[in-house]
């Protein structure tokens, strides 16, 4: 008979199971107890140490980007303040829900939401994302009051840049925008990239403000913030921060109120104008029209007005000034005319001219059908003779015409600093067979392309600015050059010394000679465009550069004047001048395009203008210097 007791052995296994955990549970115990011990007290401050720098951020200080300024000082970019709306994706428990209730209050487009969302993707959500900038007062204070119901919401006061004159000067000083992957990528260290990735910061995107990032930009300051385990700024030590420093300031050449006189003489028109100083070669006017603002590219251009600006028969977007290529015109015989002189014509050579001249196997037709009669050198360009030129084309060699207008200014870049310059070209030999390097048969140049050259025709075409140089060098008898920019910030580039043109004085004389019956003798073809006061006397050359040739089935059908033409396929109309006559200062160029004729449409315009500088004469007037672009700079600050 068994007795009531356990079983031995099935005592002894548990015992054993009994002493195992309970010498486990001791082991773990044990080791827990020596984890807590190094932490809490052999590695105690280390890990303080450690805790106190997890506590501690730095933030960056954004800088204020540096203004730009005309020869006298005043504002052509600055900054200004600017509501805006920050996101923090990691105090946003639900962003989408957020960025719904923000869109009540103030204009979120589904698109703009997806871009938001898309860069915090980005991002990974670990910097402030901006929602949306450039807000009035009223949808500000909405978001201010209603923030306790948005979370992670932060309305903020920043600064955006900000252009006075708006459109007038464009085309000079460009616009910013916002940072993309491709700026990120460019950036040389990762200080310059955690800068650029700021929230609403912007950069150069074209004119000035791009080809003038680095100094505009300015340098980051940073500031010391205390943070919570997720990053939340609970303390800023601002009397511990290193300030950030505002980019340096540009000082251009351009008269800021010469400049917008110019924009609203060309206004209606798709048009170009540019005035330079003679004797420094600072460009004071530099137009375009019609042209856009660039505010709108800061605060964000709508899509509509953004397609109208690319699909303008009026190229808004297109700098005229430096991009825009034309056939000079009748402004090129003067080159022809030195051209001659050189080869040994003199300048009493005469012509008579019947309206046209035979050469190879058709007709050159003067613009004059009936002809000007008998001219010398002076008369062919105060009338604009275009026989004249067809005559002295049969003597020359295209290679001389080449050179001379190559020393007055045309077929080169002048890198102002201002993206997209175009070269235009000044046609030669070596010209035509770099041209049509694949096709050798087409290389060779035939003299009949001379005569078109002669009178501005052909293959060659000029900009603007290269036409207003070739005025301000004719004028001078230097090798004007221009520019646009005189300071960087303590920088003051020094006033340029330029070097004679190697061309015969006496034959740039005959030149102006002609120049001046332009616009000062009965019969010129811009006399009525001549200036009123005999001390502002103004030497000038009217173009007309041919756009279509009127085929022989449309004068058949009536159609005999460029007016009859849709606008597109009339010609561009050119002006060249120089003034005071006797003591040259300022030179211009007008170009209208498809105005039809230089004396009607452009001669007009460039009186008008040219009328403006000389009233206001500003090369007599101080500009600003380094040491008062500081001081304007700080009083403007402290305001």
């Amino acid at each position: 008979m068994r007795g009531g007791g356990a079983d031995p052995e099935k005592r002894e296994m548990f015992s054993r199971r009994a002493f195992m955990f309970t010498s486990g549970l001791g082991a773990l115990f044990l080791g827990v107890s020596a984890r807590l011990y190094h932490l809490q007290i052999t590695a105690h401050e280390d890990f303080e140490a450690l805790a106190l720098e997890n506590q501690f951020n730095k933030r960056v200080i954004t800088p204020l980007r540096g203004e730009i300024v005309d020869r006298f000082g005043k504002s052509l970019a600055s900054n200004r303040q600017n509501f805006r709306i920050l996101l923090v994706p990691d105090e946003t428990p639900d962003i989408a829900r957020t960025l719904e209730e923000i869109s009540n209050h103030v204009p979120l487009s589904p698109q703009r939401i997806d871009r938001i969302l898309r860069e915090i993707r980005r991002t990974g959500g670990v910097n402030p994302v901006q929602v949306t900038d450039n807000l009035d007062w009223d949808e500000f204070a909405k978001v201010s009051f209603e923030r306790p119901n948005l979370p992670g919401a932060l309305p903020e006061v920043g600064e955006t840049r900000n252009y006075p004159l708006g459109s007038a000067t464009a085309f000079v000083i460009g616009y910013v925008g916002a940072v993309t992957d491709r700026d990120l990528r460019a950036q040389e260290t990762e200080e310059a990239r955690v800068l650029l990735r700021q929230p609403g910061f912007k950069v150069g995107r074209d004119g000035l403000e791009r080809t003038y990032e680095r100094e505009l930009r300015g340098i980051a300051g940073e500031m010391q913030v205390r943070v919570n385990a997720h990053g939340r700024v609970l303390e800023k030590f601002e009397d511990k921060a290193l300030p950030s420093t505002q980019g340096e300031t540009l000082g251009l050449t351009i008269d800021g109120e010469l400049q917008a006189a110019a924009m609203k003489e060309l206004e209606g028109e798709s048009a170009s104008a540019v005035v330079i100083d003679v004797e420094t070669g600072d460009i004071l006017v530099f137009a375009s029209t019609p042209a856009f603002d660039p505010n709108l590219f800061n605060t964000g251009i709508p899509v509509e007005l953004w397609r109208d600006l690319n699909e303008s028969p009026y190229k808004p977007l297109l700098n005229k000034p430096l991009g825009g290529v034309y056939p000079p015109g009748s402004t090129f015989k003067m080159v022809t005319a030195i051209a001659a002189q050189r080869a040994g014509i003199k300048p009493d050579h005469k012509v008579t001219c019947r309206g046209k001249i035979w050469y190879g196997n058709r007709f050159f037709h003067c613009w004059k059908r009936g002809g000007h009669g008998d001219v010398d050198m002076k008369d062919s360009l105060k009338k604009s003779c275009d026989v004249f030129y067809y005559d002295l084309a049969r003597r020359l060699d295209i290679d001389l015409i080449a050179d001379t207008a190559e020393k007055l200014g045309l077929g080169q870049a002048y890198n102002l600093g201002i993206p997209g310059e175009k070269e235009g070209i000044v046609p030669s030999r070596e010209w035509k067979r770099a041209f049509y390097s694949n096709s050798p048969e087409n290389q060779k140049w035939f003299p009949g392309e001379t005569l078109s050259v002669a009178i501005g025709q052909g293959a060659v075409t000029a900009t603007p600015l290269q036409l207003a140089v070739m005025a301000a060098r004719l004028a001078s008898g230097k090798q004007v050059r221009p520019r646009i920019v005189r300071i960087v910030g303590d920088t003051l580039s020094p006033t340029p010394e330029f070097a004679d043109i190697e061309l015969d004085p006496a034959h740039l004389d005959v030149a102006r000679a002609g120049m001046d019956a332009v616009t000062n003798e009965v019969g010129g073809t811009a006399y009525r465009s001549r200036l009123d006061k005999p001390e502002w006397r103004m030497a000038g050359k009217t173009g007309t550069s041919q756009v279509y040739r009127i085929t022989a089935a449309e004068r058949e059908r009536g159609l005999t004047k460029p007016e009859q033409l849709p606008w597109e396929k009339r010609d561009h109309a050119l002006f060249v001048c120089f003034a005071p006559f006797e003591n040259p200062r300022y030179a211009c160029s007008v170009v209208v395009e498809h105005g039809i004729g230089g004396s009607r449409a452009a001669g007009p315009k460039a009186r008008e203008i040219m009328r403006a500088v000389m009233q206001k004469n500003p090369a007599a007037l101080p500009s600003i210097g380094p040491a008062k672009l500081k001081n304007t700079r700080i009083a403007a600050r402290g305001k």
